[in-house]
């Protein structure tokens, strides 16, 4: 897997150069990662005891700013913060607002940005209580954090989300709700997650429609690297299905490049989604 990250390493650079100057030395810019790791499944082939530790590394290779994850387990959680150091995060349980049940966990850089904000909102008409609504098959949440580049001052309003594998209702109405909640004074809005639907169904739709509409990062960006594809199912030699991963950004920032890293630890994939990685730029 070293090889594989060092061949993508060289890709970067290979990308960077290839960026117009003006792009390149663009500042500030930060890097956002999303990446659902699959739950805690003993089931699972490889299991979450053999899989932390290849995501611990690949996460701490492409060391992103911010990194959003689904379907993590409180003790998942746990496990990552104790394997990244220089993280901070937030994320509760989806099940009673603790730490029963996924969360969609935000991790951060606590060297570079400060915290002002965290919450997690339920995709339901009673937000700020724990439950299942519309035709969702499980309870969905999105975390929240809004955040403070300590250097340049610049505003982030992140939200985290795990939207319905079930429920296209739920879907649609989540995604609105994840739209319509108000946006922090002066801040960047960057939405990521699981949306369980593709480009052209509704929660797309809904994230990206009209003037004011947010982007979609890999779309919008001049330098793209990787399939579209994010769900593999562990068969990382088929080709993914997908994208059902997303990070959708504000008008305002920039966005510079994008990939979806196929890594795998000796050709067992590390989760049952590829992570997906974004550089932007805010003005």
């Amino acid at each position: 897997m070293i090889i594989r990250f060092l061949r993508l390493a060289a890709a970067a650079v290979a990308l960077a150069g290839a960026l117009p100057a003006a792009v390149q030395a663009q500042s500030p810019s930060f890097w956002v990662m999303s990446y659902n790791i699959r739950y805690d499944n003993p089931e699972d082939r490889p299991d979450w005891r053999m899989r932390r530790e290849p995501m611990a590394r690949q996460i701490s290779f492409f060391s992103p700013d911010i990194l959003g994850v689904q379907e993590a387990l409180v003790p998942m959680v746990a496990d990552l913060s104790a394997a990244l150091p220089g993280y901070a995060h937030y994320g509760v349980g989806r099940d009673d607002g603790d730490k029963a049940g996924e969360t969609t966990t935000i991790f951060y850089r606590s060297a570079r940005f400060e915290r002002l904000l965290a919450q997690t909102r339920w995709c339901s008409p009673t937000p700020e209580r724990p439950g299942k609504a519309y035709d969702a098959a499980l309870p969905r949440t999105y975390a929240r954090v809004v955040l403070r580049d300590r250097a340049s001052g610049v505003l982030l309003d992140v939200r985290n989300a795990h939207l319905d594998h079930v429920g296209a209702e739920s879907r649609r109405l989540c995604a609105r709700q994840l739209r319509d909640q108000p946006t922090w004074p002066g801040a960047r809005l960057v939405v990521l997650g699981d949306f369980n639907s593709a480009p052209g169904e509704p929660p797309h739709d809904v994230l990206t429609s009209g003037g004011d509409g947010l982007r979609d990062a890999r779309a919008a960006s001049p330098i793209v690297f990787g399939p579209a594809g994010t769900f593999n199912d562990f068969s990382p030699g088929a080709p993914p299905v997908g994208p059902i991963d997303y990070v959708f950004v504000d008008r305002a920032l920039q966005v510079l490049r994008f990939a979806t890293l196929t890594d795998t630890e000796g050709g067992v994939a590390i989760s049952d989604h590829f992570p997906i990685i974004v550089q932007i730029a805010a003005p």
